[in-house]
């Protein structure tokens, strides 16, 4: 004990040498917010030292320190992990937190690329790209005011990661590499990051693998120009299977960039919490006079069904049972409409069209953290699963047989589930969360404004709930496994090695030992 003391102590001093002494967090209490995501971990350890750098080239030095003195490191973003993603599985960790690599380093309109940091949030690499009247081909995370885009890329978000142009790595060694087209000498073309598929795919490498295989420091992501058109619709359905089928039916409508499916509870509680924040400002947008033209239509339509005060207003969802929230663009609104128009036909075969806040909202405000506790501060925690779009019918009836099997002990302990659903090009996303009543973290707490985060902190830890809850969360895990789900946010939570065939394993574990080979980086990630 005393001899990894010393080496701690070193590497702090070491670390401080390259960061600056305030980048280096040693205070045990302070550690501990830093080790944990938003989910309790009883196996979790503490990691000894937090360390902040600013770039690319900190980074590498810190990892080749923690490499001279024997330690592990894992690797955190913006926090918003559920699964360990950077919850030290070792003793004598080493924490990087990533926050401070958060530079825009160059928006290239012409070829259409942006280079960031992978510290940046998600919502500053939106607001940069406004005044260029661009932005990313994909979605980001909802939790994008603070979620990183490094967090997102090693945790992965379905369909996106085709965006990715190119990644900085550092590796165990603390050797710096580029992959695609960036990967070139700097003298041939000036290694322009404008083509991923150079060669074999080593940008795909690094993408989901949760920082086991390197320590992304920087991303290129491709851009298109920002659309003119937009249109935004929302339907009612009776039942989960009916908005699946509704799903299965839209499946080739790729021109639907803004697909949100609702539960009961989502669906009567979003303006209360989830989306609280994007109703705000797009209620902000309309009194003020700036909204677009192309809303007018919509507001009026949201006025005449008691929504126009926007927050509070909740009568545009009254009734409603599973909703689905849609968002097209095109060259220009007539585009936009008539491909909404499309869609409309298809919903209304099972559904009723309800008014089009939701999705106005989000494009309004396309970020919030809120919805990571429940109205009253309740805990949080979902659990993901992908699937063949053709199999969503079958996957709606049969996690709600799961939940309906466990009602009795679920209500005993005051658990409740609901569920966020969207599908893409070929699959079914059905993510259902739990909530509870029970004490709130310090990690919550600083994301939440002043008045909240005092009201919160006096919850008291309900430890018969949590365990449940806990219990329930595996026995979903293993449910979703034996139906043959597969799952983004790996970590360390999902059965990755139990899933896949075991030549595709010792592939894997041939290229960890290959890259890390004494497994210092983010270890036990993907169960390696």
């Amino acid at each position: 004990m005393a001899e990894a003391a010393v080496e701690i102590n070193t590497a702090a001093a070491d670390f401080a040498q390259i960061v600056g002494a305030e980048h280096v967090i040693t205070d045990p209490a302070e550690c501990r917010v830093y080790s944990n995501d938003i989910f309790f971990w009883d196996d979790a350890y503490t990691a000894d030292v937090v360390v902040q750098p600013g770039s690319a080239s900190e980074v590498s030095e810190i990892v080749k320190v923690a490499a001279r003195l024997g330690l592990s490191t894992y690797t955190r973003g913006g926090g918003m992990s559920y699964t360990k993603g950077y919850v030290p599985a070792v003793g004598g960790a080493v924490l990087i937190d990533m926050r401070r690599v958060n530079q825009i380093f160059e928006i290239n309109p012409t070829d259409r690329y942006v280079v960031v940091g992978t510290g940046c949030t998600w919502e500053k690499v939106a607001e940069a790209l406004k005044p260029h009247g661009l932005k990313l081909v994909f979605l980001a995370p909802f939790s994008g005011i603070h979620s990183t885009v490094g967090g997102a890329l090693s945790q992965n978000v379905p369909a996106s990661m085709k965006g990715i142009l190119g990644l900085e790595v550092v590796r165990a060694d603390g050797s710096i590499v580029r992959t695609g087209a960036w990967g070139r000498k700097a003298s041939h073309g000036k290694a322009a990051p404008f083509f991923r598929d150079y060669g074999p795919d080593m940008t795909g490498m690094f993408l989901g693998d949760t920082g086991a295989f390197g320590i992304k420091t920087a991303a290129v992501m491709h851009l298109y120009a920002r659309p003119e058109g937009t249109a935004h619709a929302s339907f009612a359905f009776e039942t989960y299977e009916d908005m699946a089928a509704t799903m299965i039916d839209l499946g080739n409508y790729d021109y639907l960039y803004r697909r949100v499916g609702l539960d009961p509870f989502k669906s009567q509680n979003s303006v209360k919490v989830g989306f609280k924040e994007a109703l705000k400002t797009l209620g902000d947008v309309s009194t003020s006079g700036t909204s677009m033209l192309s809303g007018l239509k919509d507001t009026v339509k949201m006025a005449a069904q008691g929504a126009a005060g926007m927050v509070g207003a909740t009568s545009f969802m009254d009734g409603v049972k599973w909703s689905m929230h849609l968002s097209t663009e095109a060259l220009d609104t007539a585009g936009a409409e008539t491909g909404m128009e499309r869609v409309r036909k298809v919903c209304l075969k099972r559904g009723r069209e309800i008014a089009n806040v939701l999705p106005r909202a989000m494009e309004a405000k396309g970020f919030s953290v809120r919805g990571f506790l429940g109205g009253q501060g309740q805990r949080w925690v979902p659990t993901n699963s992908l699937w063949p779009l053709s199999r969503a019918v079958e996957v709606a009836t049969a996690v709600q047989g799961f939940f309906n099997a466990r009602r009795p002990e679920m209500q005993k302990h005051g658990i409740w589930e609901s569920y966020m659903t969207n599908w893409g090009q070929g699959y079914f996303q059905c993510e259902p969360s739990f909530y509870w009543v029970d004490e709130v973290s310090e990690l919550h707490l600083r994301h939440l404004g002043k008045e909240e985060a005092d009201k919160f902190r006096a919850l008291p830890a309900n430890l018969p709930a949590r365990t449940f809850a806990k219990q329930l969360r595996m026995e979903l895990r293993d449910f979703f496994y034996d139906l043959g789900a597969v799952h983004v946010q790996l970590a360390k939570f999902y059965r990755f090695e139990d899933s896949l065939s075991a030549e595709t394993w010792r592939l894997l574990k041939d290229v960890k030992g290959m890259l890390d080979p004494e497994r210092r980086l983010n270890p036990h990630n993907l169960g390696l």
